[in-house]
């Protein structure tokens, strides 16, 4: 099965993916996500999240939303 993977980024610090089978609902979470900072002790973190096209996972292994 293709999906399309949800990638989150803190501060060039991968935080964790979600797997989407439709590109526009990856790209609608990517949208709402990225750009948010974060104080963390007297330093602002930047959330960045991105799709990237999987071309091949095994949906019983891995939630596919």
């Amino acid at each position: 099965m293709t999906v399309f993977m949800l990638m989150c980024y803190l501060n060039d610090v991968y935080n964790g993916g979600v797997y989407f089978k439709n590109v526009n609902d990856c790209l609608y979470y990517s949208k709402r996500l990225s750009n948010q900072n974060m104080n963390m002790s007297k330093e602002v973190e930047n959330y960045q999240c991105m799709c990237k096209l999987i071309p091949n996972i095994n949906p019983k292994r891995v939630k596919v939303y």
